[in-house]
């Protein structure tokens, strides 16, 4: 009994003599691993849920919200998208949304100054979105 002890006790220590082993862990020392594991699990949570704030199989209320998720899906750059703003607060739409139901809405004769310079990015916005 005393000899199983004893080999117990020496494969226990068997890397201790390795040059730069370092100190033993002891389950203690995964603490700082685990709440760093909690910590990394939340931050993908919270970055999960702002990427799915457009998720369409929500329901959607907000004509805002309705207006990002039909640029998502046509696959617009931010300038369109800003475009789009501009050309529905131009035509005075209740709804952002509408632009995307109202190809006349690009015709650049009735859009103001600022808009009118903009009439190739508007027709070639309206080609990609009605054609």
């Amino acid at each position: 009994m005393i000899h199983t002890l004893t080999h117990q006790m020496l494969l226990a220590e068997i890397g201790d003599n390795f040059p730069n082993s370092g100190p033993r862990l002891n389950w203690s020392d995964l603490w700082a691993w685990g709440i760093a594991a909690i910590v990394a699990a939340i931050v993908a949570a919270i970055v999960m849920r702002i990427r799915n704030r457009n998720d369409m199989e929500e329901y959607c209320d907000n004509p805002w919200k309705l207006f990002r998720e039909l640029c998502r899906v046509h696959n617009l750059d931010h300038a369109s998208q800003r475009l789009l703003t501009q050309v529905a607060e131009a035509r005075k739409f209740p709804q952002p949304a509408q632009v995307f139901l109202t190809p006349a809405a690009f015709e650049p004769a009735n859009l103001p100054a600022g808009l009118k310079d903009k009439a190739d990015q508007l027709l070639r916005l309206r080609g990609q979105l009605f054609s």
